[in-house]
C-alpha cells in the first residue's frame, strides 16, 4: 500500500486549507482576485467538457474522441494566457498544474463510472459523467464568484451543486440499469479534492500561511520545519552553522550524535566496512581495501559497485514512497556514481536536488528567464555526461524564449558540488518548432557515451509537414550526437551514424518515424532503447531498438500510427517499418509515458522489467523482453499508483526507479513490506 506519511501529509494540507478558504476574512479586490476568477470559471467550463465527452463516447459506446478533449484543453489555455496578459496574477504559468488536476479528475471519475456495454448502462453512465462534470462546473463557478466580489465561497453554492449532483444520479439508477450505484457521494468527494487543488495552485502563494505545493513551509503551516519557516517560504534549515536545525542529525561542530564525523549534508555517517550502505556511503562492501570498485572509505570506484551493501529484497511486489513535491516535474536523474543525490528537472525552468533524502533549498539550476514554458513546453530534461564525476558537464534541453525552438546545451558545475555554473552554458543546436507541441524533450547518453535526443514532428496533428518521412528535416526523428568536442558548435556527427556522410545538421539522425517521443531510455544491461511514442487518436505505442542496432530504423509514422495504417487509413506503406514491441489503443489512455527497465539494486527478482504509464489513465504497466518480443505483459497500477498524470519515469545513479506525476508528485519504486 501507499506510504501513510504521503496520505497524512496531502489530507492535513487539504483540511488546513479548506479552513482557510472558509474562514479568511474577506478583502478590497485585487487584479490577482479577477485573475483567479477567470481561471476558475474556465477551469470549470473546461471539466465540463471532458466530462460530456466522455458522457457521449459512453452513450454510442465508443473510445471518446481525444479531439474532442483536447479543444477543451486548448480553450483552458487560451483562458489562462488571456488572464494572465491582464498581469497580476499571483501564480502564473500554472495552466499545466491545472490542467494535470483536471485530467486526473475527469480520469478518475470514468473510471469509477462505467458501464456494461449495453444500450440501459450506456445511458446511466454517460448521465452520470455529464452530471459529474456540471459539479466540478459549478463547484469552480462558486469559487469564481466568490473571488470576483473578494468574498469567502458562499457553502449554500457548494451545497446546491451537491444536491443537483445527486438528484441526477439517482435519476439516472431509477431508470434502471446502471452498472454502478450509489457513487454519488464518492464522486462528490473526488471533485470536492480536485477543485480544491485547483484553488491552491490558483491562489496559494507564500504568505498566505498554506503550504502549498511548491512551498516547503508557509508561516505557521510548517510541518516539515516547525519553527523554522523563512519568509521565502523554505525550510531554514542553513546546513553549515553548527547549529542542528529541523531535520538535521548534526552541523558542523553541533555533533552530539556522531562526534567529529557530520557529513557535509548535515547526517551522520554509517559506519564503512560493516556491508551495509548507509547515509554518506556510497557503497559498503564489507572489506576496507579498494580496487575492487568500492574504495576502503565506501566510495565508488566504477559501477560495478553500485550494489554493494544494498540490502535487497526477494519477489516483485511493489509499493512507492514520498520523495518531495516539486513544480511540475519532467524529469528525475542522477550522475553515474552518485547514489545520494537525484536530480528533479522542473518544467518552469528549474533543476532541484534532493540528497539523502533531503530536498537542498538553493536549485542546482534556474534558468527560468531563457525557456518559454506551458503547455508542452519548458525545460524538459537533462543528462549528465558519463564523465561527470571528472568534467563537471552536464546537458539540458529546452524550449527557448521567445520563439519555442528546441536548444540542446551544455553546462557545468560550479566549485559547490551542488550548484551548477548557470553562466557556463554553451549552446550545442537550435532545432525551430513550427508549432508549440510535440517537442520531444528527452536527451539521454546511450551506452556508446553518444547523446540521444528524441525530436517530435513539430506538432499541429497528423504531421502536416510530413516530417516523419521527410530526410530532410530533424523533426519526427531520434538523433545521435558525438558532445566529445570543445569548439563551435560542441558537438559533432559520430562516424558510425547510418547517414554520417551528410555532415551537420542531418547526419545526426539515427532513426525516423516517430510522431513525439517523450520519453525514451537505455536498458542498462543490454543497451535497448525503448521510445514510448505518443500517438495520435488511435493507438500509443513503445517502439524498440535492440543494443546491437547500427541505426536507420523507420518506426512508420505518419504513413502508420502504431501497428495501424494513418495516411492512408488502409493500404499504407509498411515495408521496412518497424511495428511497436507493445502498444495500446485510446480506449485505454491517450498519451504515453515511456519509463525504463529495471536493473536496480533493491529487487533483483524485478530485473528485465519495462515500466511505462499513460498520461490521461495513469495506470502503470510492465513488461519483459524475449528475443525482441514483449512477454508477461502486467498491470501495476494497484501497487504504485500515483494519482495520474505521469509525467515522466526517473531512475538513481543504482538503477532504482521514480515516478513523477505532473502534479508535483514526485515518488520512488521500493519494494512491499509488511
Amino acid at each position: 500500500m501507499r506510504r501513510l506519511v504521503a496520505v497524512l501529509i496531502v489530507s492535513a494540507f487539504l483540511l488546513s486549507f479548506f479552513s482557510f478558504v472558509l474562514a479568511a476574512p474577506a478583502v478590497a479586490q485585487t487584479t490577482a482576485d479577477r485573475c483567479a476568477a477567470s481561471k476558475f470559471k474556465s477551469t470549470g467550463k473546461s471539466a465540463l467538457k471532458a466530462h460530456l465527452c466522455h458522457a457521449k463516447a459512453a452513450k454510442q459506446g465508443v473510445p471518446v474522441d481525444t479531439a474532442c478533449l483536447i479543444k477543451a484543453a486548448d480553450k483552458m489555455a487560451s483562458s489562462f494566457g488571456k488572464a494572465e496578459a491582464k498581469g497580476g496574477c499571483v501564480a502564473p504559468g500554472n495552466f499545466a498544474a491545472v490542467e494535470a488536476i483536471n485530467d486526473q479528475l475527469t480520469a478518475d471519475n470514468v473510471s469509477a463510472l462505467v458501464h456494461s456495454g449495453d444500450a440501459q448502462s450506456q445511458a446511466c453512465a454517460s448521465s452520470k459523467r455529464k452530471a459529474a462534470g456540471k459539479n466540478a462546473s459549478a463547484f469552480l463557478k462558486c469559487r469564481s464568484k466568490a473571488a470576483k466580489k473578494a468574498e469567502l465561497v458562499d457553502p449554500v453554492c457548494l451545497s446546491k451543486g451537491n444536491a443537483k449532483r445527486d438528484a441526477a444520479f439517482s435519476k439516472a439508477e431509477a431508470k434502471g440499469g446502471c452498472a454502478t450505484g450509489g457513487d454519488s457521494g464518492a464522486i462528490g468527494t473526488a471533485v470536492d479534492a480536485a477543485v480544491t487543488a485547483v484553488v491552491a495552485e490558483v491562489l496559494a502563494f507564500c504568505g498566505d500561511d498554506i503550504a502549498g505545493p511548491t512551498e516547503a513551509c508557509d508561516g505557521s503551516d510548517d510541518s516539515l520545519c516547525s519553527g523554522l519557516c523563512d519568509s521565502g517560504c523554505n525550510c531554514n534549515t542553513v546546513c553549515g552553522n553548527n547549529i542542528i536545525e529541523g531535520l538535521e542529525e548534526c552541523d558542523g561542530t553541533d555533533d552530539a550524535v556522531c562526534p567529529g564525523e557530520c557529513l557535509s549534508s548535515c547526517i551522520c555517517p554509517g559506519t564503512c566496512g560493516n556491508g551495509v550502505a548507509e547515509v554518506g556511503e556510497e557503497c559498503d562492501d564489507g572489506g576496507n581495501v579498494g580496487g575492487d570498485g568500492c574504495t576502503d572509505d565506501c566510495r565508488l570506484e566504477d559501477t560495478s559497485a553500485l550494489c554493494a551493501g544494498v540490502p535487497s529484497t526477494s519477489g516483485t511486489a511493489l509499493d512507492i514512497e514520498l520523495v518531495g513535491v516539486f513544480s511540475s516535474p519532467v524529469h528525475v536523474t542522477a550522475p553515474p556514481l552518485d547514489p545520494s543525490r537525484v536530480f528533479i528537472v522542473e518544467q518552469g525552468g528549474v533543476i532541484r536536488i534532493v540528497k539523502d533524502g533531503v530536498e537542498l533549498a538553493t536549485p542546482y539550476l534556474d534558468i527560468d528567464s531563457i525557456v518559454l514554458t506551458g503547455g508542452e513546453r519548458g525545460l524538459l530534461s537533462m543528462a549528465f555526461h558519463p564523465d561527470y564525476e571528472s568534467n563537471g558537464r552536464f546537458f539540458v534541453n529546452y524550449t527557448r524564449e521567445p520563439d519555442g525552438a528546441t536548444v540542446v546545451s551544455r553546462f557545468t558545475v560550479s566549485a559547490n558540488p551542488d550548484i551548477a555554473d548557470d553562466g557556463s552554458e554553451q549552446v550545442l543546436i537550435v532545432i525551430p518548432q513550427p508549432f508549440s507541441n510535440h517537442n520531444g524533450g528527452q536527451i539521454a547518453f546511450g551506452p556508446d557515451a553518444m547523446l540521444y535526443l528524441g525530436m517530435g514532428d513539430g506538432g499541429g496533428g497528423g504531421d502536416p509537414l510530413e516530417a516523419g518521412q521527410d530526410d530532410t528535416t530533424l523533426l519526427a526523428k531520434m538523433l545521435r550526437l558525438d558532445v566529445d568536442v570543445d569548439v563551435p558548435p560542441y558537438h559533432a556527427v559520430p562516424g558510425d551514424n547510418p547517414n554520417a556522410g551528410a555532415g551537420l545538421p542531418l547526419g545526426l539522425i539515427w532513426a525516423k518515424g516517430v510522431r513525439n517521443p517523450w520519453r525514451f531510455s537505455f536498458d542498462r544491461l543490454t543497451g535497448d532503447m525503448f521510445i514510448g511514442d505518443v500517438g495520435q487518436n488511435v493507438v500509443e505505442e513503445v517502439s524498440y531498438q535492440p543494443g546491437t542496432s547500427s541505426g536507420g530504423e523507420n518506426y512508420g509514422w505518419n504513413d502508420m500510427e502504431g501497428s495501424a495504417c494513418f495516411d492512408p487509413s488502409s493500404g499504407c506503406l509498411t515495408a521496412g517499418r518497424e511495428l511497436p514491441i507493445e502498444e495500446f489503443t485510446h480506449s485505454e489512455g491517450c498519451s504515453i509515458t515511456g519509463g525504463h527497465m529495471y536493473r536496480g539494486c533493491a529487487l533483483p527478482d524485478l530485473a528485465g522489467t519495462y515500466f511505462y504509464s499513460d498520461f490521461c489513465a495513469g495506470f502503470v504497466r510492465t513488461f519483459e523482453v524475449v528475443a525482441g518480443v514483449a512477454i508477461n505483459q502486467a498491470d501495476r497500477s494497484a501497487e504504485v499508483g500515483t494519482s495520474g498524470s505521469v509525467s515522466t519515469f526517473g531512475e538513481d545513479a543504482r538503477g532504482e526507479l521514480y515516478i513523477a506525476n505532473l502534479g508535483g508528485q514526485v515518488y520512488r519504486v521500493v519494494p512491499d513490506t509488511p
